[in-house]
């Protein structure tokens, strides 16, 4: 048996999500690829997947087989475009997970540019604001907003988010402008449902050094940033999000900050991936990629406007 063949037609089938759309583009035939996944099965001693005639699944056994055979072949591509005295462009898929917000307002506009530089590397994205099993779900890596749990996980820090609470004009020709902590008792917020815990953001401030937890009523609350940033210019109340979402509505005046001396301290933005050795070539031109895109936006420096 190729073993290596056979590691290459079974994540094939993987991705494909069933034999047949893995013999279609493999350009090869429905029982040679059923008779290398047996033969791949028999030789580990395992079974790697439940099958139907419509779709198949993994076992526990084929999910970290899986893995593995991304990994290893992922090195091997590396390998041999590293020795190559052509220069082998990089190639291959690549899954990275970003926060909403984060993908659709920065990293996805400036995507054109990676792409044209690097036309065989096939970027799959997700967008979710939840926490993603990096190893689970077969993603290469994810960007977060926050401090981090041990995870096990490679941390690169690529940039701060700055904070800021603001609001409309009219909001504030109604409700007054707050300007120390104690008046937020007077005053009513957009409120953000967090995608982990399905409750409203508690807002946070940094008052004589320390850290202050500030529940706000409000009568409006949304779990989309681009929703809660529409709900803030329409007047519907105190807004608290990142900077880099309002920057340009604070620019041109749409929206005020306000209380700036107690924003809290800027927010960490990291990208975790799999500890790896030979951390693969595609990967890490998209982290160099990304992390110089983060550096241009003051509001993810950790800057304030």
């Amino acid at each position: 048996m190729d073993t290596l063949q056979a590691m290459r037609v079974f994540v094939r089938i993987v991705e494909a999500g069933s034999l047949t759309r893995a013999a279609d583009s493999s350009g090869m035939s429905m029982p040679t690829v059923s008779k290398l996944l047996q033969t791949l099965e028999h030789h580990l001693g395992c079974k790697l997947m439940n099958r139907t005639t419509r779709k198949v699944s993994l076992t526990e056994d084929g999910h970290a087989y899986y893995q593995r055979c991304v990994n290893v072949l992922s090195e091997i591509d590396d390998m041999e475009a590293s020795l190559s005295r052509a220069k082998v462009a990089p190639k291959g898929r690549l899954r990275i997970n970003l926060p909403t917000a984060l993908a659709k307002h920065l990293v996805i506009p400036a995507l054109p540019e990676f792409v044209v530089q690097y036309p065989d590397i096939h970027i799959e994205l997700g967008l979710t604001d939840r926490q993603v099993d990096v190893i689970g779900e077969g993603v290469d890596c994810v960007v977060r907003v926050g401090a981090l749990a041990d995870s096990g996980l490679v941390a690169k820090r690529i940039g701060s988010m700055t904070t800021c609470v603001c609001a409309s004009a009219d909001y504030l020709a109604r409700y007054g402008t707050p300007m120390m902590i104690a008046d937020l008792d007077q005053h009513v917020a957009v409120n953000y449902i967090s995608g982990d815990t399905g409750r409203p953001r508690i807002w946070e401030f940094l008052v004589d050094g320390e850290t202050k937890s500030v529940p706000m009523r409000g009568a409006v609350s949304v779990n989309d940033a681009d929703a809660y940033v529409a709900c803030v210019l329409a007047g519907l109340g105190l807004g608290k999000t990142a900077m880099y979402l309002v920057e340009p509505y604070l620019r041109d005046g749409r929206l005020q900050e306000v209380l700036r001396p107690f924003n809290a301290k800027p927010r960490p933005v990291s990208l975790l991936y799999v500890p790896n050795r030979h951390l693969p070539q595609k990967l890490k031109l998209f982290i160099d990629w990304i992390n110089a895109l983060f550096a241009k936006y003051p509001g993810l420096q950790g800057k304030a406007l």
